[in-house]
């Protein structure tokens, strides 16, 4: 029978308190999947199998804190973490926020409160995961010789052969064709996925296409009519694309 009860990495130091959340966890139908007394146990157990939802008290004993815990989390895990903590002052909170926690639990807490949190904090993550979904949705699709982009809830083509450059301004890219301009909400990166090779970076900020190139230099491309900046670091590079023997 496929399990489909979630799953809870805990990370508690005091063993008398982590035996009281495992017992509490498993009467409210989830699975403890993994019992951490350190820093060092969490990263292990999370390197093996990534939990749902990561239960982590602030103050774990040893040289890093559960803070710092949640800080990685955060940073290599797509996973919610909740921070439990007997230490409700300002200076605490304050710390704990700055890793961006789904939920805190203070102790000592009911069943109840560790029911509520848990879920509420599931929620809040499938929120926010449905919202990044949503914003992916404006990335392009190729279908042979075009990319479909959206625009205004529809999506409409543009032939590769006419896209002349992109450009980059936070998280959203301008496609530049001789017809026109549009903006979706997408990535430099995100776009170098998907098009054909003879699209190349020549700044940060800028991908262009090989066979609109009208001339460079060190400071500065042409394509079309466009005139856009070179950057110091991909000059070479694109030296290097098109084999230009210098002499």
């Amino acid at each position: 029978m496929e399990n489909n009860r979630v799953s809870i990495l805990l990370v508690e130091d005091e063993l008398i308190i982590a035996d009281y959340m495992q017992d509490c966890l498993q009467k409210l139908g989830y699975e403890v999947q993994d019992i951490c007394i350190n820093y060092d146990e969490a990263i292990t157990a999370l390197s093996k199998k990534t939990p749902d939802l990561v239960l982590v008290d602030i103050n774990l004993k040893g040289s890093k804190s559960g803070i710092e815990l949640g800080h990685y989390i955060k940073q290599h895990f797509a996973v919610p973490f909740v921070f439990a903590t007997s230490h409700n002052d300002k200076d605490t909170i304050d710390r704990a926020k700055q890793a961006v926690p789904y939920a805190y639990l203070i102790k000592p807490f009911s069943e109840e409160d560790l029911y509520a949190v848990i879920e509420m904090a599931l929620m809040h993550f499938g929120r926010l995961q449905q919202k990044e979904q949503t914003e992916l949705d404006d990335n392009p699709v190729i279908i042979n010789d075009g990319i479909f982009i959206k625009q205004k809830n529809k999506y409409i083509k543009i032939q590769i052969a006419d896209l002349l450059l992109i450009e980059a301004n936070d998280n959203y890219a301008t496609l530049v064709t001789n017809k026109g301009k549009y903006t979706i909400k997408t990535s430099l990166k995100n776009l170098i996925a998907v098009l054909p090779e003879f699209f190349w970076r020549t700044h940060r900020s800028y991908l262009i296409n090989l066979h609109h190139l009208k001339g460079f230099d060190t400071e500065e491309v042409t394509i079309a009519s466009h005139a856009i900046p070179m950057g110091k670091s991909f000059y070479p590079l694109l030296v290097e694309k098109l084999k230009i023997i210098q002499g």
